[in-house]
């Protein structure tokens, strides 16, 4: 009797956390639907003002297309920024601050952005402005190549212009593979045969069961080597930084904001408030109003995200798909 009545306790709570779980996702599901219709809200100033300083918050990874909102504000979607963009030509702001907390992200949507940003100052001529209080490096800082001014927090990291490629790993004379508690090992010695079925020479790229061959190590390194001075000459041209000075010194490495500033890849050092009043001040506006894009509560996304893969597995599923990145793939584990 005590265990049925325990049963049907335990039953009740699991009926009633289910139809919870609906509700929330009906909840979400209409918080998105409104969100892609109107994406700003007024946060501060003069409501009649027409000098407008409009703030797009974006933190995460830059991949191609990722709206899931389970995933929102942690992954950056160059479809969903670029949405963002459309609706501010209607609102016709006198600036643009993007406040980019982001280790950066794939090739294809690092480049994207960048010349979208670009393309959206000089239609629309709005003072673009760029800024971090954390990471702003790889494909993060070549997107800020296309503001007027980059800024950073105090003790934020910059930099990392470079672009990186999948490492080939050659296991020679493979014997056993096993996966374990400590992760996959794998023994050597003429004990495994791969037989693999594709057309084409070369079609097999990064094969671990053979060595790659000169002409195909010299033709990957071509196509890093081609990305990489295209992020080269668009920071050579927007920071003012002499070519030779940015590949054989500053080069790939990541820099703290008092660094960055000595070696010319910011312009300033301030936190978030000092750089609007900054902004203020330097386009002389008498009056003003702030809006930004609309961010979802910090905790229910942490709940939410629990239920999801994390996102370095969707960065490296979509490093696959892209080839190369602008963001570490050792650090991110892929």
């Amino acid at each position: 009797m005590i265990f049925i009545n325990v049963l049907l306790k335990t039953l009740g709570f699991l009926m009633g956390l289910a139809i919870f779980l609906v509700i929330l996702s009906i909840f979400i599901a209409s918080i998105n639907n409104y969100s892609n219709n109107n994406n700003f809200r007024e946060i501060s100033g003069d409501t009649n003002s027409m000098n407008i300083i409009s703030v797009i918050n974006l933190n995460g990874i830059i991949l191609n297309n990722q709206e899931d909102i389970f995933y929102y504000p942690r992954v950056i979607s160059a479809h969903k920024v670029s949405k963002l963009l459309d609706e501010l030509k209607e609102v016709k702001p006198k600036v643009l601050l993007i406040n980019i907390n982001s280790p950066g992200g794939t090739v294809s949507a690092s480049f994207d952005l960048y010349k979208k940003i670009k393309k959206f100052k000089k239609d629309y001529n709005v003072k673009v402005y760029f800024f971090t209080n954390q990471i702003m490096t790889s494909g993060a800082y070549l997107m800020a190549n296309s503001g007027d001014k980059i800024i950073a927090n105090y003790g934020s990291l910059i930099g990392s212009i470079g672009v990186s490629g999948p490492d080939w790993i050659y296991y020679d004379k493979p014997k056993t593979i096993s996966s374990g508690i400590f992760g996959q090992t794998i023994e050597t010695e003429n004990g495994i045969e791969i037989f693999s079925q594709n057309a084409g020479k070369s079609k097999d790229l990064y094969n671990r069961f053979r060595k790659p061959t000169k002409k195909e190590i010299n033709h990957l390194k071509k196509i890093v080597d081609n990305i990489y001075n295209d992020f080269a000459n668009i920071v050579v041209q927007n920071r003012k930084i002499e070519d030779y000075e940015l590949k054989n010194n500053i080069g790939a490495l990541i820099y703290n904001s008092k660094l960055a500033k000595e070696n010319f890849l910011i312009d300033n050092v301030m936190n978030y408030e000092d750089l609007i009043q900054f902004i203020i001040k330097d386009l002389k506006l008498k009056d003003f109003r702030i809006i930004e894009n609309i961010k979802i509560n910090n905790n229910l996304e942490k709940y939410l995200l629990s239920f999801k893969k994390n996102d370095i597995s969707i960065f490296c599923s979509e490093i696959k798909t892209n080839f190369l990145s602008m963001s570490p793939l050792n650090s991110l584990n892929c």
